[in-house]
């Protein structure tokens, strides 16, 4: 009998062992969805470099077999067998409530083509009925109830306006209902943040430049650079719908101690120590302008086709997003069909400043864009640059021991500043299975989880409004029974043309599953025994292994690390 996911992360814990102290903003792994397409080698590059950056759990890594090249898709088919596909299995999974954002690796279309859903309908010339990849996700209520307006007005409720030169910046929630203002209603709009991991399509990036840019994204985190913001203004329509804007936005950064300036001109000009750019031309020389692009910045230039990534250069010359983070930034944005020159679908100025008070580069995209039908957001959801994470310790454990029973557990939190933690949450193998205040101790009942080794991670979430977290991860032993489980694999690195042997010897008889992340590999009868898998079947990178052998209770194997070169 095959297993499913679900019935494999149960609630409780046991002795952490191997602590690594995590930062984590704007939500944390936990609370990200990874969408692979398991047809496409560089889907699965790119995915399993973000997974090992990121700590994903295994709980959230949704593999799609996508068929390969398809550059764009219908409403109908991203809907039914991408979108609900997805959502099912993470609700089975029993991680759906945390999930607020969805990464899409590379191998997947960036348009999505709904004129079909509404096929007698005249929408305005400014509204056309295709969306991104990205969008259509963020929207997806709109898509899975079939509502035209996600394309005729500013629906993004979660969107931040400057009022009066000040902007309010927050956490965001895929749970809540969103009212006007980024009240919470019940009934309100629902959102799911996203972002691409990258593009490979036509003049978008190879898997080895978006891994770099992911790699370079993540040594961002927390850094606080003493760079400069540089906001460009000049005579292009382009720059002068939002260039009103920036000198507020300038200040805004400034009371929070970031350096912003604005200047005339399209890129910075010999500037060593750019942390953020906000700009609006046809062609972007940055790549000539003798400026340097620090780790963790957003590239956000205002132009019709940064997004048509199939568009050829010679019929359509403009600047692409991909050339940013070939570049090094982070994230970047563009849309993917003609937008015209309406600010609201375009990022507000505000964006480098929701960014700078220590949101996620997703949550500072979707705070500051009010109509995001047709902007691709592409980057590291979770690249938090200015973000103050805690330092977490935990007592009433004992690190490596073998532990049955009840285990009671104590987490403190340690700010270098005057916050505090509002609560902490627990988790189990990925999935949210407790929440304490910050005063009271965590009661686990291992008799709750399989033998064998679990993932936990006990996250603090602070006190201000945009909740930034901070936590530990560590492996657990729970030895409640006598049986046990082992997982091996030969060899442990090979080339992307090699294969594994995973070999599985448990003291009991049931039959064995061998996953990676939440997708089965197969089945080892009798609980002893080898199953092949071709490296190419994992795809490049380093790759977490688990076994996991049925019975009551179950038992499960400790992680295991392959690499493909």
């Amino acid at each position: 009998m095959r297993l499913r996911l679900a019935t494999l992360f149960l609630t409780a814990v046991a002795a952490l062992s191997l602590l690594v102290p995590q930062g984590l903003a704007g939500g944390g792994p936990q609370n990200v969805a990874v969408l692979v397409n398991s047809n496409d080698p560089d889907s699965l590059a790119v995915a399993n470099c973000f997974i090992e950056l990121r700590q994903i759990p295994a709980t959230n890594v949704i593999y799609v077999p996508w068929e390969l090249d398809a550059r764009d898709t219908t409403a109908v088919k991203f809907r039914d067998q991408l979108m609900k596909p997805a959502l099912a299995e993470l609700e089975k999974r029993g991680v759906l409530p945390q999930i607020d954002c969805l990464a899409f690796s590379s191998g997947f279309p960036y348009l999505v083509d709904c004129a079909r859903l509404w096929p007698s309908e005249a929408f305005p010339k400014t509204s056309r009925p295709t969306t991104s990849l990205t969008s259509a996700a963020f929207l997806y209520q709109f898509l899975a109830e079939e509502r035209k307006e996600m394309f005729l007005g500013n629906v993004n409720l979660y969107f931040a306006p400057t009022v009066n030169g000040k902007t309010t910046s927050r956490v965001f929630s895929a749970t809540q209902g969103w009212g006007p203002n980024g009240a919470k209603v019940d009934g309100g709009l629902k959102y799911y943040l996203s972002t691409a991991l990258g593009v490979t399509h036509g003049q978008g990036n190879t898997a080895s430049e978006i891994i770099a840019s992911l790699r370079r994204a993540k040594s961002a985190d927390g850094a606080r650079y003493r760079g400069t913001i540089y906001y460009m203004a000049n005579k292009d329509v382009r720059s002068q719908v939002r260039q009103g804007g920036y000198q507020a936005a300038v200040d805004e950064l400034a009371a929070v101690g970031v350096k912003g300036v604005v200047m005339q001109g399209t890129a910075p000009s010999n500037k060593p120590d750019v942390a953020g750019l906000t700009t609006g031309t046809s062609h972007l020389p940055l790549r000539t302008s003798g400026s340097t692009l620090l780790p963790g910045a957003l590239v956000d230039n205002l132009t019709s086709a940064g997004g048509q990534m199939m568009i050829r250069p010679e019929t359509n010359p403009q600047t692409r997003i991909s050339e940013f983070i070939r570049l090094g930034a982070a994230g970047a944005s563009g849309t993917v069909v003609e937008p015209f020159a309406l600010p609201a679908k375009f990022p507000s100025p505000a964006l480098q400043v929701h960014y700078a008070r220590g949101c996620s580069l997703a949550e500072s995209f979707y705070q500051a864009v009010a109509a995001p039908c047709h902007l691709l957001v592409i980057g590291d959801p979770l690249c938090h640059p200015w973000a103050v994470t805690p330092k977490v310790t935990v007592t009433g454990i004992v690190a490596g021991a073998a532990t049955s029973g009840k285990v009671v557990m104590t987490p403190k939190a340690t700010y270098p500043d005057a916050r505090q933690a509002g609560r902490f949450e627990l988790f189990i193998d990925g999935v949210r299975t407790a929440e304490a205040k910050p005063s009271d101790p965590i009661t686990l009942d291992t008799t709750k989880l399989a033998d064998g080794w679990h993932d936990v991670w006990i996250v603090a979430i602070d006190n201000t409004p945009i909740a930034v977290q901070g936590g530990w991860i560590g492996e657990i032993e729970v030895k409640n029974g006598s049986n046990s489980l082992q997982l091996t694999a030969d060899p442990l690195q090979t080339s992307l043309n090699g294969a594994f042997n995973f070999s599985v010897s448990g003291t009991a008889t049931d039959e064995v599953e061998i996953f990676q992340n939440g997708r089965s590999l197969g089945v080892v009868a009798n609980g002893k025994g080898t199953l092949n898998v071709p490296a190419s079947t994992l795809g490049q990178g380093k790759v977490k292994v688990t076994a996991v052998q049925t019975g009551t209770p179950g038992v499960r194997s400790r992680t295991i690390v392959v690499e493909i070169q």
